[in-house]
């Protein structure tokens, strides 16, 4: 069983959120090699980038609760960013008999 098996074992056992620290301590991989299988599982069609189009990016606050003494988004405590997500691809998932490096 190669790592890219044992991650998508571990995305199929999840079956919800989980971080990629704790994704990649499970492994036994580093977080940047973890984000590179990823990359991998996605362009395999193993794994579905979110359509969310906010993805990624930084969300900021209304604008209401500054008002008049805005900061700007650099220092902005209202900010966060938002994680990446995916969606492992069930039907196309490697099983038991099927490796994802075929």
């Amino acid at each position: 069983m190669t790592v890219l098996d044992q991650l998508v074992d571990e995305l199929r056992a999840e079956r919800g959120p989980i971080r990629t620290s704790d994704l990649a301590r499970r492994i036994g991989v580093s977080e940047p090699a973890l984000e590179g299988m990823i990359g991998v599982l996605t362009s395999k069609g193993v794994l579905s980038a979110s359509s969310d189009s906010i993805q990624g990016e930084a969300i900021a606050c209304s604008g209401v609760a500054c008002a008049t003494t805005c900061v700007g988004l650099d220092a902005c405590p209202f900010i966060a960013n938002v994680p990446d997500t995916y969606t492992l691809i069930v039907g196309l998932a490697p099983g038991p008999s099927r490796s994802v490096d075929q």
